[in-house]
């Protein structure tokens, strides 16, 4: 699936892969019956005004889920870029391998209960790393399921164009100095599913 983002005459870009995960590593009711083997690529380059349900300013995604039983044993090569347009904004990941981490997962505090906020809100400010951010409701990394963060607007609800379902978080790709990836202002790429079918498509979100 090629850059199709510009009609300047320059070649077209290459999907990148971003991650690949193995279902023994994230087990979840999210995975598709039969699939054990999550991919996600992207265009290295922003889009601007994209097709829904892409995000404004955010490489184009495309999500795919496989068997293992079916790759190959040996995988092809990852087609290099043909450009990445600004070199210090862009999404052309550095190579690196995840480490599956388990973990509790917290809301953001304006979609609990007071009493319950409060206690976020006070383990936030216990937890923060040394520049002082939050890593109870904004998770570093990668990141299946879970709660989605609220920092830069009031928290909303998106809804499944295909049966109208209120859909679910599915995936985080977080901006991580590691993996070279920078997400609009240092934030989230953020990928929901429609909990009745995942074949009813996704939204993609940058927040």
């Amino acid at each position: 699936m090629p850059d199709e983002q510009e009609p300047s005459g320059l070649p077209p870009v290459a999907m990148v892969p971003v991650v690949q995960v193995l279902r023994r590593d994230a087990p979840g009711d999210w995975w598709p019956q039969g699939a054990d083997v999550f991919q996600l690529l992207w265009c290295p380059n922003p889009h601007w005004d994209p097709p829904a349900p892409h995000a404004d300013g955010s490489p184009v995604v495309d999500v795919r889920w496989w068997r293992a039983a079916d790759l190959p044993e040996e995988p092809f090569p990852a087609p290099g870029p043909v450009r990445q347009e600004e070199d210090d904004y862009g999404f052309s990941p550095r190579p690196c391998l995840l480490t599956p981490v388990p973990l509790t997962d917290f809301p953001y505090p304006k979609e609990l209960p007071d009493d319950v906020a409060d206690d976020v809100k006070r383990l936030v400010k216990e937890t923060s790393d040394a520049d002082g951010d939050d890593v109870i409701t904004r998770v570093a990394g990668c990141k299946f399921g879970g709660w989605p963060t609220w920092h830069l607007t009031e928290p909303w609800e998106f809804r499944c164009r295909t049966c109208d379902t209120p859909m679910r978080l599915l995936f985080t790709v977080a901006s991580d100095h590691t993996t070279r990836i920078t997400v609009g202002r240092w934030g989230d790429l953020r990928v929901f599913s429609c909990p009745q079918d995942i074949r009813h498509g996704y939204k993609f979100d940058v927040h």
